[in-house]
């Protein structure tokens, strides 16, 4: 059902009926002929990822945000709470991250089903994040409570993923929709020129234009690999490798690891780097990461923008300036942290050197700072020699003899090596003096950026002057 679990809410959304075209509410505001005891209510939980939050916002139920509890779970105390509360409406849904697609907390699934069900609320899990980690129980023997009603997964997360559709796996009973959610080809019995049928099948129903062949053959590759690998054993190894970072990185004063430390999670961290009471931009560290080691990560908000909030301690008046700035075409003003996480095929050596490598940019990266330039308006840091060549390009195939050719240009780097580049950045950082790093145009920003901003530009570091903290506060 197109891309990942966003292609998914999206249809269980239309199945449902819960979806005024953005055009006929604007113009006749249809949504308010509703009443508001007969409006369906939808319970999203605290670390939704955007895929998860902004199509309910955009459906005619009232979206209802439960909290986290002291720990960092979901609050089932709130939920019950809530679901008192709306217990007349006709119908009520939970729909929640199975667990955090940027701290890796992982949810009381089961738990929180039979809650929903208690209240005669529907059970709704987005399973993007934990699918390739976790065994998805559709329905569990002996809590039949504990059933979920509808699942979405980003397949192309999983091992061997990308590529594969999303999917959308639900009860029967939910697809009373006389018209499918996207009605086309494949999706009806007969057609003559006045009239139509669909047809009975759900699955071919829901499946209107050419389905994704190859893709979903994939997807069930992708499957069998994680069950031949056997969830349980998936689990064990990724929790010895998150524990293995967090006990180290947690040592490390220029490192903050967002969540809760000690909460059953998957093996994701999401972090921030200090430098003298400001932060560096995570943007610079992904960069670093990449330039230095080789290490894809990621940086940003992780599509994940309220929990965000939550995480950095930035309240709605900060929000409303990040806002205006960013409307004005700031990208580089929006707080946000860097992204890793370890699959259960590392191994020992390359787990020390990802753990080493973060250690050693998170303590001395600021002095690169003079050697990468800031771009404002992208949020992007790049050497000042500019961007390398890309090592594969289509512009490499050749077709000359009747067949695709190309050169294989070898990218694979021996474990034995991983230190040699360890001991290169220990080299570097003890011997480069950043104030002797080039000297950059001032950033062209407004009064407000400036007041917003949190994290160091290249010149300061250059001057080796020392600043207050603008950064986000902290609870």
């Amino acid at each position: 059902v197109g891309s990942g679990c966003t292609g998914a809410i999206d249809r269980i959304i239309r199945v449902l009926g819960l979806s005024i075209p953005d055009r006929l509410e604007s113009e006749y505001h249809l949504s308010t002929l509703i009443p508001a005891e007969e409006r369906p209510v939808v319970f999203i939980g605290p670390f939704e990822h955007h895929s998860n939050e902004l199509p309910w916002r955009e459906s005619i139920a009232d979206v209802v945000k439960i909290g986290e509890d002291t720990d960092g779970h979901i609050n089932q105390e709130q939920l019950e709470a809530e679901l008192v509360k709306y217990e007349h409406r006709p119908l009520k849904i939970g729909s929640f991250s199975a667990a955090s697609n940027v701290t890796g907390i992982i949810s009381d699934t089961a738990g929180i089903a039979q809650l929903l069900h208690r209240y005669g609320a529907l059970s709704f899990w987005d399973f993007a994040a934990a699918a390739p980690y976790v065994a998805i129980d559709m329905v569990i023997e002996d809590q039949p409570e504990a059933h979920k009603d509808a699942i979405f997964i980003s397949t192309h997360k999983l091992i061997g993923g990308p590529g594969t559709p999303g999917l959308l796996i639900a009860r029967k009973e939910l697809f009373q929709n006389a018209v499918p959610g996207i009605p086309g080809g494949g999706t009806v019995r007969f057609v003559n020129p006045d009239d139509h049928e669909y047809i009975a099948d759900i699955e071919h129903r829901e499946e209107g234009g050419t389905p994704a062949i190859v893709e979903s053959i994939r997807a069930g590759l992708v499957f069998q690999l994680k069950e031949a690998v056997g969830t349980s054993r998936i689990r064990d190894l990724e929790h010895g490798l998150i524990r293995r970072a967090i006990d180290s990185w947690k040592k490390n004063d220029s490192i903050e690891i967002l969540g809760n430390h000690d909460a059953d999670r998957l093996s994701i961290v999401s972090f921030v780097v200090r430098h003298k009471g400001r932060y560096l931009h995570h943007n610079f560290i992904v960069a670093l990461l990449n330039d230095l080691f080789g290490i894809q990560s990621r940086g940003g908000c992780s599509c994940a923008g309220p929990y965000g909030h939550a995480l950095l301690g930035i309240d709605m008046e900060q929000s409303r300036h990040f806002h205006d700035e960013v409307a004005l075409g700031c990208e580089g003003i929006k707080p946000g942290w860097i992204r890793v996480n370890f699959n259960y095929f590392l191994s020992d050596a390359v787990m020390d050197f990802i753990i080493d490598a973060i250690h050693i940019v998170a303590t001395d990266g600021w002095k690169l700072l003079p050697w990468y330039a800031f771009d404002v308006d992208t949020a992007s840091w790049t050497h000042v020699d500019g961007r390398g060549e890309s090592p594969f390009s289509l512009t490499d195939i050749r077709y000359d003899t009747g067949i695709m050719e190309y050169d294989v240009k070898p990218q694979i780097v021996s474990e034995r090596e991983l230190a040699e580049y360890l001991t290169h950045a220990r080299t570097l950082f003890a011997t480069i003096d950043p104030a002797t790093g080039p000297v950059h145009d001032e950033v062209n920003v407004t009064a407000s950026f400036e007041d917003l901003r949190w994290f160091l530009l290249p010149n300061e570091v250059r001057a080796n002057q020392d600043h207050d903290s603008k950064a986000p506060a902290r609870d």
